[in-house]
């Protein structure tokens, strides 16, 4: 090749190298080829876990998790509703002798519904709520605990605004479904308060070893709640209780429960009356068990009810004890005072103990240690259920300042069979000494059977 023609070929080269560099370079196309079996089963492997239930399970967990706080998110929005029921079936028959029949005449016998109650209670967070009616009262139904409560208060307790059970009395403040007996005693009724229109504070203290109850209420309401006069009193209401000693390891099978309580009350118009009947009643049928004792109505303005309570367990034994003072301030008498007490003892043949709610310093429901009939994986299983034996003596005395009401001694003699912790058999047997105004002393005897249901 001739010099010439080797330097212009020269100078090509160089030129097309420049302008090769200043363009971008074409990007590199590689043909599309699908990744072979062995790299995709290589990179499947690295990912899965060496355990593949394993992994499921932890997936199942924390779904249910998830759905289980997705649900109480949306419980807690809304009011909780529970029921609540109860059938109590009573049969009394009765016999007298010549100076009771004279002085209150001829006493009737039946068949009755003492309780048919039903209602509803919940709560929205702090908040609580109770309405129950009962459709064997005289109202057909007649209103029983309807309040509102504000619980978790700090510093206070609980607050409850409504129709319920002044703080006054052991029996009276404790649920009928857990008393030994058909009635409640003497000084429990209609002495100590039953339910009135009110405002509530109450709260447990010293770990619960003890509660207090404070509250101002508008008592003498009808059998709707309701109570009006022309001349509207009010009453104070208080109780404190403590227990003096509290087997935790048995969950109180060895107890000793002590309280005190007390009320100052006006009556509305200046008006009050106590009377009484024995231990034993036709539910709200008419006729009905007749006044054994009466004050007749007193013109007061004023009277304070003093009550002391005392309940002790050792096991299946267990005492209980209640007296309760009326000191009253009558309008054109004078100073006249009252008194009632009872004394009980209780003994359990299978072995159970009466039971104790801390929260509120009252009775609470017999478990037996093995149900009458119970359904189980091995189809129906017998047991005795728990049987109580239990005797009472009560008295009232309503002769004090010039006025004669008349003295009832009450020794009643008791046998309850539960069958199960909702399923309860009564039998009562009442001997009422009766030592009227008239000075004629009478007795009368009382036959009670009862089948009671209630959850």
């Amino acid at each position: 090749m001739r010099p010439g023609r080797c330097g212009f070929a020269f100078c090509c080269l160089v030129l097309m190298g420049g302008i090769a560099a200043a363009q971008p370079p074409e990007p590199i196309l590689l043909p599309r080829t699908r990744p072979s079996l062995a790299a995709t089963e290589s990179t499947i492997t690295a990912e899965a876990p060496s355990d593949p239930l394993t992994d499921l399970m932890k997936r199942v967990t924390n779904l249910e998790a998830e759905l289980r706080k997705a649900k109480s998110a949306e419980v807690a929005k809304k009011p909780t509703i529970n029921w609540m029921m109860q059938i109590q079936t009573d049969f009394i028959t009765n016999s007298q002798d010549e100076a009771n029949r004279e002085s209150v005449g001829a006493i009737p016998e039946g068949a009755v519904f003492r309780r048919a109650r039903v209602g509803l209670f919940g709560d929205y967070g702090p908040w609580e709520y109770r309405i129950a009616m009962d459709f064997a009262l005289s109202g057909r139904p007649s209103f029983l605990d309807v309040y509102l409560g504000w619980n978790d208060i700090p510093g206070l307790g609980r607050l409850r605004v409504g129709h319920f059970f002044e703080p006054l009395g052991f029996e009276q403040v404790s649920q009928n479904r857990f008393l030994t007996f058909l009635e409640r005693s003497l000084p429990a009724d209609p002495i100590a308060p039953g339910r009135s229109l009110g405002v509530m504070a109450n709260n447990t203290y010293a770990t619960e070893r003890g509660t207090w109850a404070v509250g101002v209420f508008w008592p003498g309401s009808d059998v709707y709640g309701d109570t009006t006069s022309t001349n509207f009193q009010f009453a104070g209401t208080g109780r404190v209780t403590g227990l003096a000693w509290y087997d935790e390891e048995t969950q109180g099978r060895d107890l000793l429960h002590l309280g005190l309580a007390y009320s100052a009350r006006a009556p509305k118009n200046e008006e009050i009356q106590f009377r009484f009947r024995p231990e034993i009643r036709l539910g709200a049928a008419t006729p009905n068990i007749p006044d054994f004792a009466d004050t007749g109505v007193i013109s007061a303005s004023f009277y304070q009810l003093v009550a002391t309570e005392l309940f002790l367990v050792r096991g299946p034994l267990s005492v209980q004890s209640e007296y309760i003072l009326i000191p009253v301030s009558t309008n054109d008498a004078g100073a006249a005072y009252f008194r009632s007490w009872y004394v009980m003892g209780s003994v359990f043949l299978t072995g159970e103990n009466r039971t104790y709610r801390r929260s509120t310093g009252t009775l609470d429901r017999i478990i037996p240690r093995r149900d009458f009939v119970k359904q189980d994986v091995n189809g129906l299983a017998w047991g005795p259920g728990a049987w109580e034996l239990a005797l009472r003596l009560s008295h009232l005395d309503l002769n004090s300042g010039g006025i004669t009401g008349g003295r009832l001694t009450d020794v009643t003699v008791g046998l309850n069979w539960y069958l199960n912790p909702y399923l309860r058999v009564t039998a009562n047997y009442i001997q009422a000494y009766q030592s009227p105004a008239s000075g004629l002393k009478g007795r009368a005897n009382f036959y009670g059977l009862r089948i009671g249901y209630d959850f």
